[in-house]
């Protein structure tokens, strides 16, 4: 009887002392594997995520030439205070600003150079309606044209008003680049259509010919619609 007392207090002992361990190594984490990084998304969190702002064009790349068009007048005169719209005509007033830049890529400045601007007024006509030389018309048939140059730092800015459309073309303005030393560029910069436009840039010929770049966008600055675009010229 004493030997089965003992034998049964063994096993007990045995099962305490197993018990024990088990219960122990329970608590302790599992060294099998890394536990998950609390900064990786989920599959659930990643797919309702935002996605991410698509990056602004890129600008590198000599500026593409376009045609002049038949609306170039040249021999315009310098804007005072950067004022395209100095007959105060109708519209919404923008502002164009930029810098232009020596070669396709990196930001060499080229100071002094001359950017010639002309557009459409906001009902869409040129004034004057033609081209040739501004000695051949008064000055009262000339608006919205005229240049601006860079500072020493190669920058340049401009105000005018929205361009109208007209039949066979989107939005734009035309601009002429030259400076001393360097290639002259004549191209355009494509406008946002506006609802109810006849014609978008996707439509529009000339602006598919032309990067992306030359498809500009107004954020509004001190309350005014306001777009950035750099000319990049090559050397003679």
């Amino acid at each position: 009887m004493k030997k089965n007392k003992s034998f049964i207090i063994s096993i007990l002992a045995g099962m305490l002392i197993i018990g024990g361990c088990s219960t122990s190594n329970s608590s302790e984490p599992s060294t099998s594997s890394n536990p998950p990084s609390a900064s990786a998304p989920s599959a659930s969190s990643s797919s309702t995520s935002t996605a991410a702002p698509e990056p602004a064009a890129d600008d590198s790349g000599l500026t593409q030439q376009v045609t002049q068009g038949p609306y170039y007048v040249t021999g315009t005169s310098e804007l005072t205070n950067g004022n395209l719209n100095y007959d105060n005509l109708t519209g919404d007033k923008i502002k164009v600003q930029g810098y232009v830049y020596a070669g396709a890529s990196g930001t060499t400045p080229v100071a002094g150079a001359k950017v010639e601007i002309w557009h459409a007024d906001d009902s869409g006509s040129y004034q004057p309606n033609g081209n040739g030389a501004a000695s051949s018309y008064s000055t009262d048939e000339i608006s919205l044209r005229g240049y601006v140059m860079t500072d020493e730092n190669g920058y340049y800015e401009y105000t005018t008003i929205y361009p109208g459309e007209y039949s066979g073309r989107t939005r734009h303005i035309h601009t002429n680049t030259t400076a001393d030393g360097y290639k002259g560029v004549i191209t355009q910069l494509i406008i946002p259509s506006l609802e109810g436009d006849e014609m978008t840039a996707a439509q529009d010929n000339i602006a598919q010919s032309l990067p992306a770049y030359n498809q500009v966008t107004f954020t509004d600055v001190d309350d005014i619609p306001t777009t950035a675009f750099n000319y990049r010229i090559a050397s003679n």
